[in-house]
């Protein structure tokens, strides 16, 4: 609250140009941008690195749009699908995709992606936390659509697919089944939260032994047992 402008509008610095506008005062991951314009330093650096080199990357828990906003940055022919489900950080993500001009290279779906299409039930999390939310076993919270990533993507070639999804990562790649066993996605980064993933009656063991049935290697990221990289064997 003593520092409303850093909240306004943080630099990024990974993304000279670009910006987060609207960050929230409290939320641990604004809290980051705002003060240091950037957001878990080494994934953003091997990211952007990525990004470098091109092509499409989907980001699954887009949140405000951090790390769509880095890749789509990095070149224009750079391509992004972001998929954001909370009706609370919608309107931040769209806020900066049209501030930053990005509307011809980041398309928003504003859905939860799932094992199935229809509709899930998704806990949005507490007020001041804008990457808390996620789907729910329960029935509190509220019904967003859902869709399955190989419907929305079939036939497409993934440079990077990012997911951030407090628990929901085994159904995410459940419905990337055809792209998986097409090889068609090169790179995967993963949150494990083994405490939410609990209730969906879901643990890691699940999700690695998912990938590697799709003849991907998995190992965890930055010595980091919550934070996962798979790319194709």
């Amino acid at each position: 609250a003593d520092f409303p402008g850093l909240f306004e509008r943080a630099p990024l610095a990974l993304a000279p140009g670009s910006s987060l506008y609207g960050l929230v005062p409290g939320d641990w991951i604004s809290g980051y941008i705002a003060f240091t314009g950037q957001y878990e330093a080494k994934l953003s650096a091997e990211i952007t690195d990525l990004a470098r080199k091109g092509s499409l990357f989907v980001d699954v828990g887009a949140n405000m749009g951090y790390f769509s906003v880095l890749w789509a940055a990095a070149q224009p022919s750079n391509r992004v699908i972001a998929f954001e489900a909370s009706p609370r950080v919608v309107p931040l993500i769209q806020r900066n995709i049209a501030e930053n001009g990005l509307q011809d290279q980041i398309t928003l779906v504003a859905k939860a992606a799932s094992d199935r299409a229809g509709v899930v039930k998704f806990d949005t999390g507490p007020a001041e936390q804008t990457g808390w939310g996620g789907i729910s076993d329960s029935e509190t919270g509220v019904e967003v659509p859902a869709v399955r990533i190989d419907e929305e993507l079939a036939g497409r070639d993934i440079a990077v697919l990012k997911i951030d999804v407090e628990g929901a990562e085994f159904m995410v790649l459940q419905g990337c089944e055809g792209l998986l066993r097409e090889k068609r996605i090169a790179r995967i980064y993963f949150e494990y939260n083994g405490e939410r993933a609990a209730l969906l009656n879901s643990d890691n063991s699940d999700v690695v032994g998912f990938l590697n049935g799709f003849g991907y290697q998995c190992r965890s990221f930055d010595n980091n047992p919550n934070e996962w990289v798979a790319i194709p064997a």
